[in-house]
Parts: C-alpha cells; structure tokens; sequence
C-alpha cells in the first residue's frame, strides 16, 4: 500500500510497539503487527490488530493494571 503520510513510500509488513494511555494506566504493546512506510517510517496497523489491542486494554483495566508492558499475542 501507498503511505497515506508522504505519498512517496509504500508499506511493507513488520512489527511495533503501540502505547495506549488514560488517566490512570499506561500499556505497551511489544511486536504488533504492523504495516511500515519503508520512506519515513509510518506505521499501519489492522482494524483486526486494533480491536484485540483494545480488548486486550479493557481486560487489563478491569484488573486495576496502572503500568504494563505486553507481548502482543493473537
């Protein structure tokens, strides 16, 4: 796919690390699946990646989790 961002480079499959936040709790996911501009770097993930993240997020919360580092896992 072509960067949406800088409209030079096109997106080839790898993996980051996504940070999500609220005013209480901070998660960071390790190894997300990602779709990567090999131009400047933007990263794509899945609406499929996204929905486990924030489900996986929610499950996190309900246990009180303030601070949690995570290997993404399908």
């Amino acid at each position: 796919m072509k960067c949406a961002i800088c409209r030079n480079g096109a997106t080839e499959s790898g993996h980051t690390t996504v940070v999500l936040e609220n005013d209480r709790t901070t998660l960071v996911f390790k190894n997300v699946p990602a779709e990567i501009c090999n131009n400047c770097g933007e990263e794509y993930i899945s609406s499929d990646t996204n929905k486990a993240l924030l489900n996986h997020a929610r499950a996190e919360l309900s246990r009180g989790i303030t601070l949690e580092m995570l290997s993404y896992a399908v």
